[in-house]
């Protein structure tokens, strides 16, 4: 009796992979959960388990095919293979690794490998789920200096957050492959250390080697493991080179299925293309230039979502007073975003005052109880709860455009991203999942996420998400301002001082107290009247919160 083994899921969202290389041939007997093959996706390259034992009767792709997530991947013929039996690829005894090298089963925060002379590489571990580079902030050691298993050696920063890169051996440090400022490739040699050894050096083969979790607290769990020289040798005919990713047979050059769809639709031959990712993968950047043409020009660079912006040079005056500081860490990725923003997103602004002497007396009514909690209330959760109640009647605000898919993409969960100021520049926190919680949740949880944004301790995950974003500027001062859009959002709102004003109401003059609002949205989904209507109804719920607090119920 013959059973299919079909391609499993491989993570969430992910619809396909590629097949980089069979790890079984036909006539090899296999054991449930054996390797079968290794297969590319946008994230990470996985191996491929079989779920049952049996003899392999055929292959039904070649290497370099992209295989849809529930495809038959072989076929095999009944008979269990023993447990006794010598899997076929992996009966070789692989070369002995090096006593420092951590074990291909074992999780770990940093990359090794042996070099001549008795040092070892350290390289730049998975960062986060697809996230492929880092800039490096700062070293944390310097040649000479002596380290220890999973001490921290560099921050590198990602995603606007700053981590700490282990070394998962310890030794003396020999050189350092970078400088400050420095873009790092994911699985590049950062140091060589001498000397020394791993924790995990008297740990027997195939075995994990735990680390603590205080040393790669602020990385995302890796998807999927990293392929190690103990791993199966490729079938007859295909080639092999050592490197994270290795080649595909068929002259096919190396590419997520991403970056395959985005060739095909802009009728580009990919296999004619040259790869500047790591081991010559093709990446999207490649892709895009191209079909735009390599420009040569020092004006032009591509930012890191494949647009091309112009970077200008400056030249100040002959014998002016300047100063020169390099553009790196936080400061270089806020530049990059607001570029990405503005070159993409149409924005338009709409402004209008709202009287806010209701929501500053419930303010004042919840501040004993708030206090009495451990926590204190500002307007911003307020304005929160506002907003999410108006963005039910106008979704488009909670939206993001697919320009490559050519689609909108409603979202039916509110993530709240505030822009929190800092010694190191702006970053934005995410109040995940706000709809569902009070005022005083999402008041403590403000509080603590803008302390750690100043400390530098926020993750990545806890600024990712956002679905739209308000930003308080009348807590330092301002009457307008026309903010920049957080892509891939639609749409922020920006919240500015409380002023008294004075009016006349039933022939006397009085004062009222009165708050700014702008509304800057993304002019491709949302026209201008659409959000004079939303800005409308938010400063109805602000001048009335008692109405805000019945919606809520």
């Amino acid at each position: 009796m013959a059973t299919d083994v079909k391609l499993p899921e491989l993570g969430e969202g992910v619809t396909e992979g590629e097949l980089v290389k069979w790890l079984v041939k036909p006539g090899d007997s296999v054991k449930a959960d054996q390797p079968i093959a290794e297969v590319l996706t946008d994230k990470a390259t996985v191996e491929v388990p079989s779920p049952t034992a049996g003899t392999v009767k055929d292959l039904k792709f070649k290497a370099g095919d992209v295989v849809k997530v529930g495809s038959t991947m072989i076929t095999l013929e009944a008979g269990a293979a023993s447990a006794s039996a010598p899997a076929p690829a992996a009966a070789s005894k692989p070369a002995a690794p090096s006593a420092s090298t951590p074990s291909s089963a074992g999780a770990s925060p940093a990359k090794a490998s042996a070099t001549a002379g008795g040092s070892q590489d350290v390289k730049l571990p998975e960062l986060g789920e697809g996230v492929t580079e880092g800039e490096l902030v700062k070293w944390l050691v310097k040649p000479g200096d002596a380290v220890k298993a999973d001490q921290a050696i560099a921050e590198v920063l990602t995603d606007k957050a700053t981590v700490e890169v282990p070394t998962p051996i310890a030794g003396t440090v020999k050189d350092l492959k970078f400088k400050s400022g420095d873009v790092v490739k994911v699985g590049s040699v950062m140091i060589t250390v001498e000397g020394g050894g791993s924790a995990a050096a008297s740990a027997p083969a195939g075995a994990s080697r735990e680390v603590p979790a205080s040393a790669h607290a602020n990385f995302a769990a890796a998807s999927a493991p990293t392929p190690s020289a103990s791993r199966p040798q490729p079938p007859a005919g295909a080639s092999a080179s050592p490197g994270i990713f290795p080649p595909v047979a068929d002259s096919k050059v190396l590419a997520t299925p991403a970056t395959r769809r985005l060739a095909r639709e802009m009728n580009i031959d990919i296999n004619g293309l040259s790869g500047s990712g790591l081991a010559g993968r093709v990446t999207r950047e490649d892709v895009l230039s191209a079909k735009g043409g390599a420009s040569s020009a020092p004006a032009a660079a591509k930012s890191s979502g494949g647009i091309s912006i112009p970077k200008p040079a400056y030249q100040g005056p002959a014998g002016a007073a300047e100063e020169r500081v390099p553009l790196i860490g936080i400061r270089k990725k806020i530049a990059e975003n607001m570029q990405r923003s503005k070159h993409i997103i149409p924005h338009f602004t709409i402004m209008d005052e709202a009287k806010v002497d209701s929501m500053v007396a419930m303010r004042e009514s919840l501040k004993e109880h708030a206090e009495k909690h451990g926590t204190k209330i500002t307007y911003l959760p307020i304005v929160m709860k506002a907003m999410i109640a108006t963005i039910r009647e106008f979704p488009m605000f909670n939206a993001s455009i697919d320009d490559a898919a050519g689609e909108l993409v409603y979202k039916k969960y509110f993530n709240i991203g505030f822009a929190a100021d800092t010694p190191n520049g702006l970053v934005v926190p995410v109040i995940k999942n706000a709809d569902q919680k009070s005022i005083m949740e999402i008041s403590k949880e403000i509080i603590d996420l803008s302390k750690r944004a100043r400390d530098g301790k926020l993750k990545v995950d806890e600024m990712k998400g956002a679905t739209i974003t308000v930003t308080n500027i009348g807590s330092i001062g301002g009457t307008y301002a026309t903010p920049v859009i957080n892509h891939p959002e639609v749409a922020i709102l920006g919240m500015y001082k409380i002023d008294e004003k004075p009016v006349i109401k039933d022939g006397q003059l009085k004062a009222i107290k009165v708050m700014n609002f702008t509304m800057t949205a993304d002019h491709r989904l949302i026209d201008g009247a659409v959000a004079a209507r939303f800005l409308a109804a938010f400063i109805g719920r602000i001048e009335n919160p008692g109405k805000m607090l019945v919606e809520m119920l």
